[in-house]
């Protein structure tokens, strides 16, 4: 059964949800989660839970810089919103620009229940998870 949302809540989440990780602001973003919160993640195959999830958000901040979201399109569904944008960041193997994603969220209220990622990574280096990471 699909619970329909409404719709200034489920923008509000998502914005929440993004500004916080534009801004770096992990504890803020794990406000805008609910308790079962999952993320998926299209590169990674894996499907995290919320302790998990804000590990790996706070993680991923220490190794991505400068880390953009443009020309963003947000559109409404029945359980949540679809955001599309290109993103940029700097990491230690270099400068990346133009990367498109594509977020697909389910809300409850004004919180995200899940976030599947969908990032294009061609081209983009493997990610290198610190020894004894845990996040998968």
């Amino acid at each position: 059964m699909v619970t329909f949302v409404a719709g200034s809540e489920a923008l509000a989440a998502v914005d929440g949800f993004v500004s916080s990780w534009i801004a770096k602001g992990i504890r803020r973003k794990a406000s805008f989660l609910t308790e079962d919160f999952t993320l998926w993640n299209n590169r990674y195959k894996v499907t995290l839970s919320k302790p998990v999830a804000v590990k790996y958000f706070d993680w991923l901040k220490t190794v991505m810089g400068d880390n953009r979201y443009y020309d963003i399109r947000r559109y409404l569904s029945p359980t949540g919103a679809v955001q599309q944008h290109l993103t940029s960041y700097e990491t230690a193997q270099g400068k990346f620009r133009d990367i498109p994603m594509l977020l697909i969220f389910t809300t409850r209220g004004s919180k995200v229940a899940r976030c599947e990622e969908y990032v294009d990574s061609t081209g983009l280096p493997s990610l290198e998870w610190p020894e004894g990471t845990e996040f998968f």
